[in-house]
């Protein structure tokens, strides 16, 4: 698909083969820093060792990348990355509007990040249409990464 690459994770942290495979592919279709990344987190995601070959293929590069997740562990993750990746944005449920809108993503993209999002989540056994349609949980409250100004934003 283009430049638009869908993520879904389940509430482990990745296998490191799969991981491998996944960061070697980054940057097989087009440079990364004209891929859009959505990120759904069922609560896992990399671990530490599998965050640094991320920030080693980013090798400086700017990529927009939104994560939604109800884990405070991936939230935490996603921050770590984003002093590598300044264009990561955490976002809670419910999101996935503003997950879209920050990517910029064209009509079709959308349809199709809805469509394999659907497939990703039956492939893996979760239940991702309920963390998308949530709108919030107790407690939660969310920091973005900061913008190209340095700006960060926090919401309720």
């Amino acid at each position: 698909m283009a430049r638009l690459v869908v993520t879904v994770h389940t509430a482990d942290v990745p296998d490191d083969g799969e991981w491998a495979e996944y960061v070697a592919g980054a940057n097989a279709y087009l440079p990364l820093e004209d891929q859009r990344v959505l990120v759904v987190s069922a609560g896992g995601g990399p671990n530490g060792k599998q965050r640094k070959m991320i920030v080693d293929v980013l090798n400086g590069a700017i990529v927009p990348v939104a994560i939604i997740t109800n884990s405070w562990l991936m939230r935490g993750s996603g921050i770590a990355v984003s002093w590598f990746n300044p264009s990561l944005k955490v976002l809670g449920p419910g999101t996935l509007d503003t997950a879209i809108e920050y990517l910029g993503l064209t009509t079709w993209e959308r349809v199709e990040s809805a469509r394999i999002l659907k497939e990703l989540q039956q492939g893996l056994g979760l239940d991702v249409a309920r963390l998308l349609a949530l709108r919030r949980w107790p407690g939660f409250r969310h920091t973005a990464a900061p913008g190209p100004e340095g700006k960060g934003a926090r919401s309720p």
